[in-house]
């Protein structure tokens, strides 16, 4: 699992946050994709369109619902994973929630 990836765990959509090169963890830090509902992406909320990343509706990562889970709770294959930009604002969104 690598950071930007997107995977299914437990019936929910989460993207990757955590950097970990050697893929040696056991758990992986998260934060889950909701349903962006018709509102606009925000720092907290940073906007996924539908199709980006295998999201197949317009949706939002939600940086201050940070989860670590673990990787055994992951179900099927990766979906997708998010672009660059859309991580970068990621990045943002954790630096304002964790006070970074």
């Amino acid at each position: 699992m690598s950071r930007g990836e997107v995977y299914r765990f437990n019936l929910e959509l989460c993207v990757v946050v955590m950097h970990d090169p050697s893929g040696n963890s056991p758990v992986s830090i998260v934060c889950p994709l909701t349903d962006a509902g018709g509102r606009p992406g925000n720092l907290l909320n940073p906007a996924v369109a539908a199709g980006t990343g295998g999201t197949t509706k317009d949706s939002r990562v939600a940086c201050h619902q940070v989860r670590t889970l673990d990787k055994r709770r992951v179900v099927g294959s990766k979906v997708g994973e998010l672009p660059a930009p859309i991580m970068a604002a990621v990045s943002e969104g954790l630096k304002a929630v964790l006070g970074l």
